[in-house]
């Protein structure tokens, strides 16, 4: 079973780690890419194809993880060659999600998504569709027959039938921690200007848990360093509460969220 990437970020690499180390085959292709891309694929025992028109065609399952301004483009682009399953690991909204099963149809594609952290030692991976059960049979099947790490904890769950499913969960969880981390930023803002920070993780420290202050200071790192990713995300947060609620009242905080990363991706 070959699983291709389109894009090499944190996530494909991530991945195809695993995926390698449960023995599949993994392709990829750095045609246009960066020399850090190149770099990340080069320390991987990938197979790498000239064009990412080649991944599309020799995988049995095409992966996009680029960002989800790019997802439906990817999609119709290369989703469109393969003959194999297409799926999206970028946070796209429900909308998205249709529109690209319209394209490709619900033979070619399922909905899914990683929940959780990319890096946890537990992985995550949420699935719908109408050929979502056939995949995550054929995965686990495929790991059983093969001699096979098991030193990584993969959790394969189907939530329905239904294409657009998993991206609501998405959606819905992308909303709560990027609004959780826009007021981690605003909060330790104000409390440096204050002098009072250090009293603060401290404080915070016991109203929430021991670790708060490892975990919120690398929520805060990653706001500001992936901010441009997380603000084009909130857009997509956004489309879809627009939705749900034409009124707006479900989208006072996303609002107020996407105006703080706003601002913090225009920070040079």
């Amino acid at each position: 079973m070959k699983f291709g990437f389109i894009g090499f970020g944190e996530v494909s690499y991530t991945l195809s780690k695993i995926f390698l180390s449960y023995g599949f085959e993994v392709l990829t292709s750095t045609e246009g890419r960066s020399k850090k891309t190149k770099e990340l694929v080069k320390s991987l025992d990938l197979i790498v194809l000239d064009s990412f028109e080649e991944v599309a065609q020799e995988s049995d399952i095409l992966i996009s993880a680029n960002s989800p301004q790019s997802a439906l483009t990817v999609a119709l682009k290369y989703g469109s060659l393969t003959e194999g399953i297409f799926l999206d690991f970028n946070n796209i909204s429900p909308n998205t999600a249709k529109q690209i099963e319209n394209y490709l149809g619900d033979e070619h594609f399922i909905d899914s998504s990683i929940m959780g952290r990319v890096s946890s030692e537990e992985l995550h991976l949420y699935f719908s569709g109408r050929r979502a059960k056939e995949l995550v049979s054929n995965v686990m099947e495929f790991i059983k027959n093969n001699d096979s790490s098991e030193d990584i904890n993969v959790k394969l769950r189907v939530v329905s039938d239904e294409i657009g499913d998993v991206s609501k969960l998405k959606i819905l969880r992308s909303s709560y921690t990027k609004g959780v981390s826009a007021l981690l930023v605003e909060t330790f803002e104000t409390a440096e200007k204050l002098g009072l920070s250090k009293d603060l993780w401290e404080i915070l420290a016991l109203t929430e848990n021991r670790d708060f202050e490892t975990s919120a200071k690398s929520r805060i790192s990653s706001s500001k360093k992936k901010s441009k990713r997380k603000y084009e995300e909130l857009i997509e947060v956004l489309e879809f509460l627009d939705d749900v609620d034409k009124k707006r009242k479900s989208k006072i905080m996303a609002l107020a969220t996407r105006e703080k990363f706003e601002k913090l991706k225009n920070i040079k």
